[in-house]
């Protein structure tokens, strides 16, 4: 889909039929929390994102009717790449239980998010309601002018014992205090903890 030319989509299609959609970015956001919570199982939180993204949610009769009304929220919400994803194999519902790697806290870095839209494009986030769309687009245009961009380079970067010791000790320094809050449970941690003991043991 170009946006240049079709504009930004405010409509869904599940099983044939469109359904519209809240566009806000700020759904965006709630929706990508809840499916960092991990108080919540998979099956409510397809549930409750049904709900959220809807504005008069499609019929949801058989499971197959879920399953397609999820994958056209992870369309939308995706900005159309999980088309490409779905294509190895690997399904909407499925991807929920991962964890990738967190560099961004929409909560936690909330200031620095704020901050970095009035910097650069003068949009008060507090104010505007644009497009979950328009809002991707533009934070991907962020640069490392902002404080927020300079914050998640500094969490993803990896630390080369190579480097110069000062420019070690600084990026260290950086990431211990841009750490996100960690929101693994006591077993979550004990288990990552033993995952990371056998592959420095080599049995992993």
């Amino acid at each position: 889909m170009n946006t240049l030319i079709e504009g930004l989509p405010k409509t869904v299609k599940v099983n044939g039929s469109s359904f519209l959609l809240n566009t806000s970015f700020y759904i965006g956001i709630i929706f990508t929390e809840l499916m960092t919570d991990r108080s919540v199982s998979p099956y409510e939180k397809v549930i409750q994102a049904i709900k959220l993204w809807f504005k008069e949610p499609p019929p949801m009769e058989k499971s197959e009717d879920i399953k397609a009304a999820f994958d056209a929220i992870m369309w939308f919400y995706t900005m159309g790449e999980d088309d490409e994803e779905s294509e190895g194999g690997q399904s909407s519902s499925s991807r929920i239980r991962q964890r990738p790697a967190r560099i961004l806290d929409y909560e936690a870095d909330q200031g620095y998010i704020v901050s970095a839209f009035q910097q650069q494009y003068n949009i008060d986030l507090t104010v505007e309601n644009i497009h979950w769309w328009r809002f991707k687009m533009l934070f991907n245009g962020l640069t490392d002018k902002t404080k927020i961009v300079k914050i998640m380079q500094y969490r993803s970067m990896e630390i080369d014992p190579k480097m110069p010791e000062k420019q070690r000790k600084f990026y260290q320094e950086m990431k211990i205090l841009y750490a996100l809050p960690d929101r693994r449970t006591e077993e979550e941690k004990e288990r990552d903890f033993q995952e990371q003991l056998n592959i420095a043991l080599g049995g992993g």
